[in-house]
């Protein structure tokens, strides 16, 4: 039966593709876009170039903080105010005036009825062409919950549109690219506008190296390139479809990092 099993598993690896890369994605002109970021910064870390590209093709973007960024407990207690300042600045930078604070506890987010209520009324009143949410693969607990809560309202919903996971944590299996070489500048701009996160962790030079790295699956360019990934989700939630395979997987790593 092993050898059966074997001798399958070889056929199916002889009908793969030589090298499927991700799709170029181009942004859409004036559309409205959504994005929900678990903390401050995780907008600008995981799209912040993919944002600055569709405000300049005249996009109406509105970004939802989920948590208060107090850091789990383990930032000074007027951390939540000045992440929001920093917040503020950093999309002013990329040109977005248009944000919403949910204040959920950072590091323990839980989804609700309550949470679900509110972004089913987020999703009705914007009704995105684009929507954009942390992944269910990522490492970070509040990433995956709220990336699961967000996306499983939308497909529930059967909202129109396209959604898109972005990666901060963890890399994607990704399935399109945003060539964002035109924006790095104002991208490591507004990163640079969260001195409080810098301050723990060198998140500027961990974006650039991911989004030079994504790049390279740029066609038909060499150096000095820069993209952003994503994922895209299918519109109608399916048992064994993606979200769900991502979380298995997510849950499977856990389980491997553990022992």
């Amino acid at each position: 039966m092993k050898q059966f099993i074997a001798k399958l598993q070889q056929a199916k690896i002889a009908r793969l593709d030589l090298c499927p890369l991700p799709a170029p994605l181009t942004p859409i002109e004036h559309g409205a876009v959504l994005v929900f970021a678990p903390h401050p910064d995780d907008e600008t870390l995981g799209c912040g170039g993919t944002l600055a590209l569709l405000r300049q093709k005249q996009c109406k973007i509105k970004v939802v903080f989920v948590t208060d960024g107090a850091g789990a407990g383990s930032l000074s207690a007027d951390a939540p105010a000045i992440r929001r300042k920093e917040a503020i600045a950093a999309l002013s930078v990329l040109g977005i005036d248009d944000i919403e604070f949910l204040d959920e506890p950072d590091g323990s987010f839980r989804n609700s009825s309550g949470f679900e209520k509110k972004v089913g009324q987020l999703l009705q009143q914007f009704q995105p062409d684009w929507l954009f949410v942390p992944s269910v693969l990522d490492y970070h607990r509040d990433h995956v919950a709220i990336g699961q809560a967000v996306l499983s309202c939308w497909q529930n919903r059967k909202m129109p549109g396209r959604a898109f996971i972005y990666e901060i944590w963890c890399p994607l299996p990704a399935t399109h690219v945003i060539d964002i070489g035109s924006v790095i500048d104002i991208k490591k701009q507004a990163i640079s506008c969260y001195a409080l996160p810098l301050a723990h962790c060198d998140y500027l030079s961990a974006s650039l190296g991911l989004a030079s790295y994504r790049g390279l699956y740029l066609p038909g360019k060499r150096d000095g390139n820069y993209a952003e990934a994503f994922t895209e989700v299918e519109k109608h939630a399916a048992f064994g479809g993606l979200l769900q395979k991502m979380l298995n997987l997510r849950l499977y790593l856990e389980n491997l990092l553990k022992r």
